[in-house]
């Protein structure tokens, strides 16, 4: 006998309660999350030419036993395993072709934090069990960083990272930037725009992953609260956006098809708006600030980077300078950051494992009910990917945020394995 449970709208049939492979140790969520507790730009070890942040560190020490746990009977490979792997590829393929060895260095880090941080949330975030026993650690870690956070606006300063910066004999890279004659926030991050970002994504995974309403309301409320210390106006909408989803699956609990209807008006949107304006993405792009000429001067660096890309569109430029103005400046989406440096097909290999890991599943067994917290967790992770890739319009990602992109790519795709195949 199926039976049919929440789940259902994702194209699922019955799944099982939790099973016995998963494990509730939040041991590998507090080393993987100890990269958001120490700030990267000012922690850092050197061994020979290597950079080591914490978040690297942890990947470093996790990743084989997550690997072997991968490898073992009964966890199956999706095609987002792959796309992942071959997202790393690519980016040592192109650089190395377009700036031999002296980009090694460089891409292996960034390759480690994507690829590693997808392996080791795939092998340790499996199942809801497990996923919870990340969640934990994770709103302990969010309250620390939101804290600290509070602590920079109060101070007028960078309080955060100068204290750290004199604690481990390093130097704080950032200047303090102010809005609206506060200081804007960064706490443990490299930029209070990174904070924002992490605070949006972190918000919208509590909203939908929390099952009792006051712990939904308490933890999701300090999220918009760091947001707001950012002073980060990218952030602000994605936050927006996400309590508005929010509001949506709740008034539509009961309509399975709802996901699908908030789709098709999402394409209907983004194709009116490319029939009507002149520059379609120049104005979705404008639209994501709340100040016009911060919208204006990001129209500025699209149109000079998707010029430069066109120049070299499929191996990029790696690490070199660009010779303009602008982009050896600063380039504020992740974007054309990635294409300037690794070319289009990184980006196309990007977005295919982003995609690939949030697709609906089709269960593979019949007649066991399904753990009734899947469907919210895969609902969270969806929205935590989706306003990644949004949010990075314009926002670059660079030291944990990155890890933490691929950390959610990889424990969607658990979800996703967990829906397919009973173990």
């Amino acid at each position: 006998m199926s039976v049919t449970v929440a789940g259902s709208d994702y194209g699922l049939t019955s799944t099982a309660l939790p099973r016995a492979s998963e494990r509730s140790s939040t041991l590998p969520a507090w080393l993987l999350l100890i990269g958001l507790v120490l700030p990267a730009a000012q922690v850092q070890l050197y061994l020979a030419d290597a950079k080591l942040t914490i978040g690297r560190i942890s990947i470093l020490l996790l990743i084989v036993p997550a690997v072997a746990r991968l490898a073992r009977a009964g966890r199956h490979t999706l095609a987002s395993d792959y796309l992942a792997c071959a997202v790393a590829a690519w980016m040592f393929a192109a650089a190395y072709y377009t700036s031999g060895p002296s980009a090694i260095s460089s891409t292996g880090a960034e390759s480690l934090e994507f690829l590693g941080g997808y392996l080791v949330a795939r092998g340790f975030f499996f199942g809801p069990a497990a996923i919870y026993s990340f969640i934990r650690p994770f709103k302990i870690v969010t309250a620390y960083i939101v804290l600290l956070a509070l602590f920079d606006n109060l101070s007028g300063r960078l309080i955060v990272q100068e204290t750290f910066s004199a604690a481990f004999g390093s130097f704080a890279p950032l200047s303090p930037d102010f809005r609206l004659y506060w200081v804007r926030a960064a706490s443990t991050f490299d930029h209070p725009i990174l904070l924002g970002t992490y605070c949006t994504v972190a918000c919208g995974i509590f909203l939908f992953s929390e099952q009792r309403p006051l712990s939904k309301m308490l933890w999701a409320s300090l999220c918009v609260f760091g947001c707001l210390l950012s002073l980060s106006s990218a952030p602000l909408l994605s936050c927006l956006v996400i309590l508005m989803l929010y509001l949506y699956n709740t008034a539509l609990k009961e309509y399975p098809g709802r996901w699908r209807v908030l789709q098709l008006c999402l394409v209907t949107i983004v194709v009116l708006i490319m029939a009507v304006a002149n520059h379609p993405l120049g104005w979705i792009i404008s639209h994501l600030t709340f100040d016009p000429v911060s919208g204006y001067f990001r129209m500025l660096i699209w149109d000079a980077a998707t010029q430069k890309i066109m120049e070299s569109p499929f191996t990029g430029y790696a690490f070199g300078p660009l010779n303009h103005d602008i982009l050896d400046t600063t380039i504020d989406s992740v974007w054309l950051v990635f294409s300037l440096r690794f070319g289009l097909p990184m980006i196309v290999l990007l977005v295919l494992t982003n995609v690939a890991s949030i697709l609906p599943a089709k269960s593979r067994f019949t007649g066991i009910m399904e753990d009734p917290r899947a469907p919210d967790l895969r609902i969270a992770l969806t929205i935590a990917i989706v306003m990644l890739m949004f949010t990075g319009l314009t926002v670059h990602y660079w030291n944990y945020l990155w890890i933490f992109w691929g950390v959610c790519i990889g424990i969607r795709a658990s979800l996703r394995e967990f829906s397919m195949y009973q173990v």
